[in-house]
């Protein structure tokens, strides 16, 4: 079983790690809705993040930035997940700026957890990862967090989607 640490804990992910040009399902509960939809997408590509819970620091930073990146390129559809329950997500959206960014909850099934690789057994969230997906929600990128305490690499993960916008 792959591990991930939580600070000094070693934890565990359930199923594999996601391989480069997988398809994924997007299906959750929008912010604010307990309805489960599949993602509607615009552009071309997509950023999709996950990440444990908001209302941990790293993680209200984590989607904050990548609000700011999702206004200086709105090229792209910009997806969160996590567990957090949707009401959760729709408190947090109704007080923060997070631009463009579409905050999903994996509460219910944890599907896309489960195609990630990213669920944590221990404690049942989601690990800190960013990806890219192309227009048939093929991961043609990844970046996966090997401590869930850590903030994503945002100068790297730049880098990268400057190469598809």
């Amino acid at each position: 079983m792959r591990t991930v640490l939580m600070g000094e804990n070693t934890l565990h992910l359930q199923g594999e790690e996601v391989s480069l040009d997988t398809k994924l399902v997007l299906k959750g509960a929008k912010a604010g809705s307990l309805a489960q939809e599949e993602v509607s997408r615009q552009h071309e590509y997509a950023v999709l993040a996950t990440f444990p819970s908001i209302n941990t620091s790293v993680c209200d930073m984590q989607i904050l930035e990548l609000g700011k990146i999702s206004e200086k390129m709105p090229n792209f559809d910009y997806i969160s997940f996590s567990a957090d329950l949707p009401t959760a997500l729709g408190d947090y959206k109704n007080i923060h700026p997070t631009g463009k960014v579409e905050m999903y909850s994996d509460y219910y099934e944890l599907l896309v957890a489960k195609q990630l690789g990213m669920l944590v057994d221990e404690i049942h969230l989601l690990n800190r990862a960013m990806f890219i997906l192309d227009k048939n929600n093929k991961v043609i990128y990844k970046q996966i967090n090997n401590q869930i305490k850590d903030q994503v690499d945002f100068e790297k993960f730049t880098k990268e989607l400057n190469k598809y916008n």
